[in-house]
């Protein structure tokens, strides 16, 4: 019982050096601490309580990680983890903002000659053949990386979601939909090139 009331004492910065060589009690301590203003933070910057919820669960992945990297003498942990959590956070918001331009763009493209006529048929004819080659790209990914890429892209899932829809890892569906992009992209470079 007195480990226990010590611990409850040492500051921030001893228990993120006791992280950094590997104490799990240390940890846990720091996550206590850390957890509800860090997760204030995220809901704040992503504006949706899923999201906070996977990006905290990541941040304090990567805390563990990286806590040998905390140097006391620059600042207190928690300016540090805060850091950290804010770097991913900013992350996460710009790739929302590509995933939100890419559909944005797959959205307009067959509107692209409103105000006309309507489209030429030769460019309607592109179009078919175009939409033609990427389904034929997705269909011929192998399933797990087209699922994946469907869940993703198609019904808007995010990775941790995914990964729990499915019981997977989370870095498995990370490198499955990475896997998936690449051949796509070189399938449809192959099929209009």
């Amino acid at each position: 019982m007195e480990s226990e009331t010590e611990n409850n004492h040492e500051s921030d910065e001893a228990l993120m050096q006791k992280v950094a060589d590997g104490d799990e009690r240390a940890f846990a301590e720091l996550y206590d601490r850390f957890s509800a203003p860090l997760f204030s933070l995220m809901r704040q910057m992503l504006d949706d309580v899923q999201e906070a919820e996977d990006l905290l669960q990541d941040g304090f992945v990567n805390l563990w990680d990286k806590a040998a990297n905390y140097d006391p003498g620059k600042g207190r942990a928690f300016s540090w983890a805060m850091m950290i959590f804010r770097h991913k956070a900013i992350d996460r918001i710009r790739a929302r903002g590509r995933q939100t331009r890419l559909i944005e763009q797959a959205a307009n493209e067959p509107t692209r000659w409103s105000g006309s006529a309507g489209p030429r048929s030769d460019d309607a004819a592109d179009d078919q053949d175009r939409a033609s080659l990427a389904r034929n790209a997705l269909t011929a990914l192998p399933s797990e990386q087209r699922r994946l890429i469907e869940l993703a892209f198609l019904k808007g899932l995010t990775h941790q979601g995914i990964a729990e829809a499915l019981g997977m890892p989370l870095g498995t569906v990370k490198t499955g939909i990475r896997r998936g992009l690449l051949r796509l992209r070189e399938a449809l470079k192959r099929g209009t090139g």
